[in-house]
């Protein structure tokens, strides 16, 4: 049970790092994925720099503790975060394109 609590937890803070940087932008980094009529495809990559940052702090607290048994979890938790992140399309956002009034 606490092993599961553990995952829960740290997918929460992994996905949660993801949102708040896909909609504050605190790096702002990103970079165009294709063009429409309707306008430029960007991904913002500050919420997944974020949460990669998050997942190597953990790594290496667990590394310094040896604790490395508890890597696996961590990992599932993070790569779980981004999977969801991803099918709820966070970071990416699209930009009307200009269009002539004459």
């Amino acid at each position: 049970m606490k092993k599961a609590l553990n995952i829960v937890v740290q997918f929460i803070l992994f996905l949660g790092l993801f949102a708040v940087g896909s909609f504050m932008h605190p790096l702002n980094w990103h970079w165009a994925t294709t063009v429409t009529p309707e306008g430029t495809r960007y991904f913002i990559a500050d919420g997944l720099l974020l949460s990669v940052g998050a997942f190597l702090a953990i790594v290496v607290v667990q590394a310094i503790r040896k604790r490395l048994c508890n890597t696996s979890r961590t990992i599932i938790a993070f790569v779980l975060a981004v999977v969801v992140g991803y099918i709820v399309r966070l970071g990416f956002i699209t930009t009307e394109a200009i269009r002539s009034q004459y």
